[in-house]
């Protein structure tokens, strides 16, 4: 994927504006103009960079260029683990980067959900409150966010398109919403594995078994058919019955993949 490179910077230095004078002038809002201006934004909707181009007097080939990935780089691959809540999906990387040397780099997503047991800060989530997460959302820092289970989860783009472009290996578990805006985006640099156990039967005890409440189990199972009706668009099956053979398998999967995309 291309980097894009924004001129912002030297286009107010040209005309001895500041970011309040372009907010002024555009409708853009702060935030988003600061990111570009900093360079740390990389999809931008069309409408606001010509609302900038137009307060600002210059061309979208002014404001902004690409800088192409060269041909001979090798590109990162983003394997994504989904399927039902309980299906123990980050049990199963855990005992993949604690069993095997792959590699890999884990990107937490963010997420309102309280923390349990166990659990901290990045790990394996980055919990945030939902004003942050509202913040986050407004200024155009999500591929995809969505409501699950009364708790708000988002994927933070930028972060993924630079590790993808440094040819990292990503290893993420994500809802399957999600999982499939990430084909959509980052095409045949993602790799989507469906989890469940064999007895979906299975999956109500294991719930229980890690202290969810009984609404939110109920919740859960509800969503279990709208899952598994989008489990024949993924590329992998595995079947975690036994966490060292499902992830013996995982494992195999990377390998394969990885040895493909040089």
């Amino acid at each position: 994927m291309d980097k894009v490179q924004f001129h912002l910077d030297r286009l107010l230095f040209e005309r001895e504006w500041k970011i309040p004078d372009l907010m002024k002038r555009s409708g853009v809002n702060k935030n988003t103009l600061y990111a570009i201006k900093k360079n740390e934004i990389s999809r931008v909707d069309l409408k606001v960079l010509q609302n900038i181009c137009d307060a600002l007097s210059c061309t979208l080939a002014e404001l902004m260029s690409y800088e192409p990935k060269g041909e001979g780089e090798q590109k990162g691959l983003l394997f994504i683990l989904s399927g039902p809540s309980g299906a123990g999906k980050n049990t199963l990387i855990n005992s993949l980067r604690d069993n095997y040397d792959l590699g890999l780099t884990f990107i937490p997503s963010f997420a309102t959900r309280p923390m349990r047991p166990g659990e901290s800060n990045g790990n394996p989530y980055y919990f945030v409150t939902r004003d942050e997460f509202h913040a986050m959302a407004e200024r155009g820092e999500f591929l995809e966010y969505e409501t699950i289970h009364g708790n708000y989860y988002g994927t933070h783009l930028m972060t993924y398109e630079r590790a993808l472009d440094e040819g990292n290996i990503i290893i993420k578990d994500i809802d399957v919403n999600g999982a499939l805006n990430m084909k959509r985006e980052f095409g045949d640099r993602v790799v989507l594995i469906y989890v469940r156990p064999t007895s979906l039967d299975e999956l109500e005890g294991r719930l229980h078994g890690r202290g969810d409440a009984d609404d939110d189990i109920r919740i859960r199972l509800d969503r279990l058919k709208y899952e598994e009706s989008l489990s024949e668009h993924f590329d992998f099956l595995i079947f975690n019955d036994d966490v060292p053979t499902a992830t013996a398998e995982l494992a195999q999967i990377i390998r394969t993949c990885t040895r493909r995309r040089a």
